[in-house]
């Protein structure tokens, strides 16, 4: 890594007061956040003479950053607060007729799974979870025996949150295209701490994101990616003024119309402006953009597999299957009692997630080798 990125990792991660490896659960914010969101404080405190363009212009200047980070049209990305409200865009803008079916994987995440069985009520599609059986991952040659022959939606995380398993969407995603099955790919535990490729992207409609894990952005935030085909496919079905093209003149709010802005800015959430929360997402975009996801995803690989040569391997067991790893581990302790491994990673100030004896660890860009040494001293009690 050049020095000059590693000096900017230093500089902006620098407050952070625990040894962090718990980006899964709530990524931090670069210390430049705290200027950003001052200067929006201060706004907020006295909006006088607060350029109406200037307010109105937030979203797409974010709206670029995001697009630079995936390497596609601005036109593409579309703001929203998480990624149940970005996948519930699809579920109730898609048409679906009887006999239709959605489907995504037993034990996902709820965000996958919740607004297709509200969606289920309410329109003609039949929702379907998929077990897994015995099989690690959902592979699309295994999809390709087990989805429903009337399937049109398929939704899926990208890495799940719990094990960290990383799915091999492209694959999957050609299956997709070639059976016209609408493909929906949750990257919240993904995208961030690891690139999402210009060629996997291709075989994508929707993308859903959201921004205060490894987007090192502020709660309250997500963003949506969707292809040219869903822009067209899914409908618009909520009237707001933000997404309308008279909302660019103050002037001309009160010439009422149903037309919207271009692309995917048709399914921007209200208040997309909100000067506080852009502020502090700003600054974690231009952070990323800044060192690249390329020299991130390698950063955590990096940190991940030296975790891997020398951990405990007599008290741990890895979840995480090995061929399917990203940025998350997940170890299960086989002789320390979870509470004492608890409070003694606590007493060490390492912040891992732990839930009932397993120890989950997100490795992000500023983690050094010497933290993970003191997690690996910390775990070998």
């Amino acid at each position: 890594m050049k020095f000059e990125t590693v000096e900017l990792i230093k500089k902006e991660f620098h407050h952070l007061d625990t040894i962090f490896f718990n980006s899964a659960y709530f990524g931090p914010s670069p210390y430049s956040a705290k200027q950003k969101v001052s200067r929006a404080v201060q706004k907020e405190l006295d909006p006088s003479f607060y350029s109406y363009n200037n307010w109105m212009g937030i979203p797409e200047r974010i709206r670029e950053q995001i697009a630079a980070l995936l390497e596609c049209s601005p036109d593409n990305i579309m703001h929203s607060t998480s990624t149940s409200d970005v996948i519930n865009i699809v579920a109730h803008g898609l048409d679906f007729k009887e006999g239709d079916i959605a489907c995504a994987i037993d034990k996902d995440y709820p965000s996958n799974v919740l607004p297709w069985m509200r969606a289920a009520e309410i329109t003609p599609v039949t929702f379907q979870l998929l077990s897994l059986g015995d099989e690690v991952v959902p592979t699309a040659k295994w999809l390709a025996k087990n989805l429903p022959k009337n399937c049109k939606v398929f939704d899926m995380s990208y890495v799940t949150f719990d094990t960290g398993k990383k799915m091999d969407i492209l694959e999957i995603g050609k299956l997709c295209q070639e059976r016209d099955i609408f493909f929906i790919v949750d990257a919240t535990q993904a995208l961030g701490g690891m690139e999402i490729t210009k060629e996997e992207l291709e075989v994508i409609d929707v993308l859903a994101c959201s921004s205060y894990k490894w987007m090192l952005g502020p709660y309250g935030h997500a963003f949506g990616y969707f292809s040219d085909k869903a822009i067209e496919r899914v409908k618009h079905r909520c009237g707001n003024w933000i997404s309308s093209p008279n909302s660019k003149v103050v002037y001309n709010l009160l010439d009422y119309t149903t037309e919207t802005l271009p692309g995917a800015r048709k399914y921007d959430r209200g208040q997309a402006p909100n000067m506080l929360v852009n502020a502090c997402l700003e600054a974690g975009l231009e952070f990323l953009q800044s060192v690249g996801l390329k020299t991130i995803q390698k950063h955590n690989s990096d940190l991940r597999d030296y975790f891997l040569d020398n951990y405990p391997k007599n008290k741990f067991e890895i979840i995480t299957p090995t061929e399917h790893m990203a940025n998350i581990l997940c170890l299960r302790a086989t002789k320390t009692d979870p509470i004492n491994l608890e409070r003694e990673l606590k007493f060490r100030n390492v912040d891992v997630s732990i839930r009932q004896g397993n120890v989950r660890l997100s490795f992000h860009i500023f983690n050094t080798q010497d933290q993970v040494n003191e997690l690996l001293r910390a775990l070998d009690i």
